[in-house]
C-alpha cells in the first residue's frame, strides 16, 4: 500500500495561511512570513540568511531548513493539492520546477484539462480527495504520495484516514487568524506517535505517525 504523508507549514497557534488569501496575497495578508524559512530551499534558491556574525556564517540551522525541503522529494512520487492552492500560487511558481517533475493531482469541483508546467503534469480530479490520492498512488508507483495543502484538502485526507504521517514545519509566529489545519474542537482526543523533531534556523520540523483516522 502506498505511503501517504501530509506536508505543511504552520504557525505556533495552528494556522497554515493568513486571512485574505488571494492572487495578490497567495499566503494571505502578511502570510509570506510563515514561509520565510523556505527562502534557502529548492523552491527559491535564494542566498543564505543574514546570520553573518563577525564575518563568520554559521549555516547549520539554514542547512537543516534546506534539508527539510530536499528530503521532501527523496521518496515522493506524486503530489496532491487543492484547486485554490494551485490558483493562488501558480503565478508565484511560474515555470520553475517546483515539484521537480513529479505529477500533481488537483482536487477541484471545476473540471479542467490536464497540462504540463515546470516539468510536472497537473491532473484535475473532480471525484474528491480519496480519488485524487488513489490516482496519485497509482502514478507514484512504489514511491510516497505527498498531500501538500491547502488546509481543507489536508483535513479531508486526515478525516478519511488516508494519511500515514504528518510532516509539520512550525514557524515561531502567532498569526491570530486565518486557515487552521486542525479544527478548534474535536469529538475525542487523538494520540500521535512522534517520529522526529529537528530545529532549523527559522522553523522546527516535526514528523508524526498518525492513527487510522482523525475524523
Amino acid at each position: 500500500m502506498t505511503h501517504v504523508f501530509l506536508e505543511m507549514t504552520m504557525t505556533v497557534d495552528g494556522f497554515t495561511a493568513a486571512v485574505g488569501v488571494s492572487l495578490e496575497h497567495p499566503f494571505g495578508l502578511d502570510g509570506e512570513r510563515m514561509h520565510s524559512w523556505m527562502r534557502d530551499s529548492v523552491f527559491t534558491g535564494s542566498p543564505p540568511g543574514d546570520d553573518d556574525r563577525d564575518g563568520v556564517v554559521d549555516d547549520t540551522g539554514e542547512q537543516v531548513d534546506r534539508d527539510a525541503i530536499a528530503q521532501l522529494y527523496e521518496s515522493t512520487g506524486a503530489f496532491v493539492l487543492g484547486r485554490r492552492t494551485l490558483d493562488v500560487r501558480e503565478a508565484v511558481w511560474g515555470d520553475e520546477p517546483v515539484f521537480q517533475g513529479r505529477p500533481c493531482f488537483v482536487v477541484t469541483s471545476r473540471p479542467h484539462e490536464s497540462y504540463v508546467r515546470g516539468g510536472s503534469r497537473y491532473e484535475f480530479v473532480t471525484g474528491g480527495v480519496a480519488e485524487a490520492i488513489a490516482r496519485a498512488s497509482a502514478a507514484a508507483s512504489a514511491a510516497s504520495v505527498c498531500v501538500i495543502g491547502g488546509a481543507d484538502v489536508a483535513r479531508q485526507a486526515l478525516a478519511l484516514g488516508l494519511v500515514d504521517e504528518a510532516l509539520l514545519h512550525i514557524v515561531p509566529v502567532l498569526l491570530g487568524g486565518g486557515d487552521r489545519l486542525f479544527p478548534e474542537s474535536a469529538p475525542n482526543r487523538v494520540e500521535l506517535e512522534p517520529v522526529s523533531a529537528i530545529q532549523g534556523a527559522r522553523a522546527t520540523h516535526l514528523r508524526y505517525r498518525l492513527p487510522t483516522a482523525l475524523g
